[in-house]
């Protein structure tokens, strides 16, 4: 019988074998402070009318001593800043070893010098996603060369070092300097978790370590991994408007891209030929590659008190944003299951892993945690 990994790189590689013999060797290269072989579960989504197969099985590892998980302290109201630490999932806790093993094919390509930092990263329970994601980025171009950290783009001001931008490399003959940031809570806005607006947080301390004035020899952009897709409606233009106000006040920075976990890209920016020269660049995934969904486990108590307090978020903009869907210049379509799959947490392993258990639709108790793929 086949183990749980043997099982996933099957789905996602055509030399399965071999896909998992190299993950073995860089985990045992990277030497992880967690050890993730040790740490698969497996979460099953069971048959129902509208998936009359189920969902592929969530094969997961877990990361304990993260900030985020449903142990944590239950807020104290609505409005309370933990909320956004209170769940389970992908991304938080639970990690996707396809991601990382992709991850860790990129980390383990580059130059000996360029492998050391985010070695350090990945290797670091609270810093291991965001590397994850970071790394996934370098993955979404076509025909790269010369790739390697950024470095220091602006000089020093008064002794203090602005920062090293993430990587640079050549995509198609144009340079480009990337900026990466993954934005874990933004797991709250999907709209089975609360759908919150997206705040001037979740395009903060971008764009700075660009210089003041773009180049013609360069692009420089910042790439952003979240959860939701973005949205704009008459209750909420939320993530529009401030990518607007970023580049707006961000004149050095070419563009912004931004892409869910599973979803399309968005390229953005104020020039309707940078979007277009950038769009050109992206290499989309192909289906087989990843997983097709992702579960966050929430509470479903928590979700409605966030809920009675939400309010309709519409920012000013300037309509001066232009942005593409990559690969079709589409939203992906959404598919949602006639009965939400719902779970509960009867016992937790050691070190605080949930052991969930799924609970047949319409039976859950009101304090129930829920799940959401996405």
């Amino acid at each position: 019988m086949k183990s749980a990994l043997e099982t996933l790189f099957d789905r996602h590689y055509p030399d399965a074998s071999n896909a998992l013999k190299r993950f073995r060797e860089h985990l045992a290269a990277a030497q992880l402070d967690f050890d993730v072989e040790a740490s698969i579960e497996v979460l099953d989504s069971p048959p129902q009318p509208s998936f009359p197969h189920g969902l592929p099985s969530f094969i997961h590892y877990y990361i304990y001593g993260t900030q985020f998980g449903t142990v944590k302290k239950i807020p104290a109201a609505a409005d309370d800043s933990a909320h956004a630490f209170t769940s389970d999932g992908i991304g938080l806790n639970m990690g996707c070893p396809i991601r990382l093993a992709r991850a860790l094919d990129v980390l383990f390509w580059l130059k000996p010098e360029d492998q050391k930092e985010p070695l350090a990263q990945i290797k670091a329970r609270k810093n291991h996603f965001a590397c994850v994601e970071e790394l996934l980025w370098l993955t979404l171009w076509k025909n790269q060369a010369e790739v390697g950290r950024g470095g220091e783009l602006i000089p020093q001001v008064n002794g203090n070092k602005v920062g090293d931008v993430d990587w640079f490399f050549i995509s198609n003959g144009t340079p480009i300097y990337l900026e990466v940031k993954f934005r874990p809570t933004d797991w709250m806005r999907n709209p089975d978790c609360g759908g919150d607006a997206v705040d001037e947080d979740f395009f903060g301390k971008i764009g700075h370590k660009f210089p003041a004035e773009k180049s013609s020899l360069r692009k420089c952009v910042a790439a952003i991994t979240g959860f939701a897709e973005p949205g704009h409606s008459d209750a909420d233009n939320s993530f529009f408007a401030l990518c607007e106000k970023k580049l707006l006040s961000t004149p050095g920075l070419d563009a912004i891209l931004y892409r869910s976990l599973l979803g399309p890209i968005y390229v953005c920016s104020l020039s309707r030929d940078v979007v277009g020269q950038i769009f050109a660049l992206i290499r989309y995934p192909e289906f087989v590659e990843y997983p097709p969904c992702y579960p966050v486990l929430f509470n479903r108590k928590l979700r409605e008190d966030r809920a009675a307090i939400k309010k309709q978020t519409r920012l000013p903009e300037q309509g001066r944003i232009v942005f593409a869907i990559a690969p079709d210049n589409k939203p992906n379509p959404s598919f949602q299951p006639q009965f939400p799959y719902r779970c509960s947490i009867p016992k937790r392993g050691q070190k605080g892993e949930p052991r969930i258990q799924n609970v047949p639709p319409f039976l859950n108790p009101p304090s129930a945690e829920g799940g959401v793929n996405g």
